[in-house]
C-alpha cells in the first residue's frame, strides 16, 4: 500500500468514526424528552447543574381549563429521565390581588453569592389578562426552597428575563426582551431592582437583516468573551449570538448562527402519543429559549424546547462544541 492509498483509507476511517459518534449523540439525545415532565408539555426550559445532578425549571403547560400550579423543580442524573422534586412557587399561596398571581413564565435558577436566585415572569390575569409579564425575583438558601419573594414591585416589564454574574468583579447583570429588542442593565446587590439605566443591546435588523424579533436572551462567558444568545422566527426558527468584551457592550454578531430549523423540515407525523392533539398549532417545529451550559461530564450542551407538529412543547438537549470562533451545534430533532 502506497502513502496516498494509506491516507485515503485513514481519512475514510476517521470520517466513519465521526459519523458513528454523531449517530450516537443523536441516539442518546432522544429528542423531544418527555419522561417525568408535565403531561401537556413544558417550554422555556432552564437547566442548572450542581453536585452530580441536573435541575430544571420551565414554563409548564396546564391541563385544558386549569390554572398553572406554579413553578416546579425537576431533577435528573442524565437529562433523559426527570422527576419533580419540589414546588418552588405555589399559586395557591399567592394573594388574589398580587401582580404575579398568574403567568409563571420563563423561570430560571442561578446561584449568586452562595444563594439560589429564582426569576420568572408574572402577571395578574384579573387585572392584566394575558398581557406582558413583569419580572419577579425570589431567593433561597437551598435549591429546593423555600423561596422568598424579594421584589415588592416588578423589576422590568418585559419577557424572558435572565441574570448573569461576571466572575471578574462579582457584579450581576439583567437581560430581557422588550417589544422584539434585547435590553440589559446592572442589578443592585440585593437583586430587587436595577442599579442603572437600561440599555438597548440590539433592535430588530441591527446586526442581521433577518433579526425581525429577538427573543429569549441567555448569557455566558467563555475564554474571556461574553456571549449573548437569542432566537428569531423566520419561516421557522434560528438561534444566534452576539459577542462582547463588556457585559453591556459594545456587541458584534458572530459570523455564523447556531442553527436554523425551517418550517418545511417539520415532520408530517407525530412522534409522541396524544389522546387529543392540539390541531390549532402551526405546522412547524417551534424551537425556542436556547441555553448553553456545561454538563456533569465537562461536555457542553444546548437545551431548548420544540413542538411536535400540531402538539405540545417539550424539552430537548443536544451537544455543543466550543472552538476559537464560538460554538457549534447539531440539532437532532426527528
Amino acid at each position: 500500500m502506497n502513502l496516498a492509498s494509506f491516507k485515503c483509507l485513514f481519512n475514510k476511517q476517521i470520517f466513519l468514526f465521526l459519523l458513528v459518534c454523531l449517530c450516537l449523540e443523536s441516539a442518546l439525545a432522544g429528542n423531544p424528552i418527555r419522561k417525568g415532565l408535565p403531561e401537556y408539555g413544558i417550554r422555556d426550559c432552564h437547566v442548572y447543574v450542581e453536585k452530580g445532578r441536573y435541575y430544571m425549571v420551565g414554563t409548564e403547560i396546564a391541563p385544558p381549563g386549569e390554572n398553572k400550579e406554579g413553578i416546579s423543580l425537576y431533577e435528573s442524573k442524565d437529562m433523559k429521565k426527570w422527576k419533580k422534586t419540589a414546588l418552588l412557587v405555589d399559586r395557591e399561596s399567592i394573594p388574589a390581588d398580587s401582580w404575579y398571581k398568574n403567568g409563571f413564565d420563563s423561570p430560571e435558577i442561578h446561584k449568586i453569592n452562595g444563594r439560589y436566585v429564582l426569576c420568572f415572569g408574572g402577571r395578574n390575569n384579573d387585572v392584566n389578562p394575558y398581557g406582558t409579564t413583569e419580572t419577579v425575583v425570589a431567593i433561597s438558601d437551598k435549591i429546593q426552597g423555600p423561596y422568598k419573594i424579594v421584589t415588592d414591585k416588578p423589576i422590568v416589564k418585559g419577557n424572558r428575563f435572565t441574570l448573569w454574574q461576571d466572575d471578574k468583579d462579582g457584579k450581576v447583570y439583567a437581560y430581557w426582551e422588550k417589544d422584539g429588542s434585547l435590553c440589559g442593565a446592572l442589578m443592585d446587590t440585593a437583586l430587587t431592582h436595577l442599579a442603572g439605566d437600561p440599555v438597548v443591546i440590539s433592535i430588530p435588523r441591527q446586526f442581521r437583516k433577518d433579526d425581525r424579533f429577538l427573543d429569549s436572551p441567555s448569557v455566558l462567558k467563555y475564554k474571556g468573551k461574553i456571549y449573548l444568545f437569542y432566537t428569531v422566527f423566520k419561516g421557522g426558527y434560528y438561534a444566534a449570538n452576539l459577542v462582547s468584551e463588556s457585559p453591556l457592550g459594545p456587541w458584534k454578531a458572530s459570523d455564523e448562527i447556531l442553527f436554523y430549523r425551517s418550517e418545511d423540515q417539520a415532520p408530517t407525523q407525530l412522534h409522541g402519543e396524544y389522546d387529543n392533539p392540539l390541531v390549532f398549532a402551526p405546522p412547524c417545529e417551534i424551537i425556542g429559549n436556547v441555553q448553553l451550559f456545561k454538563g456533569l461530564n465537562d461536555k457542553w450542551y444546548i437545551s431548548y424546547h420544540s413542538e411536535d407538529k400540531y402538539a405540545e412543547p417539550f424539552f430537548c438537549v443536544d451537544r455543543v462544541y466550543p472552538d476559537e470562533n464560538g460554538f457549534k451545534c447539531v440539532i437532532t430533532l426527528p
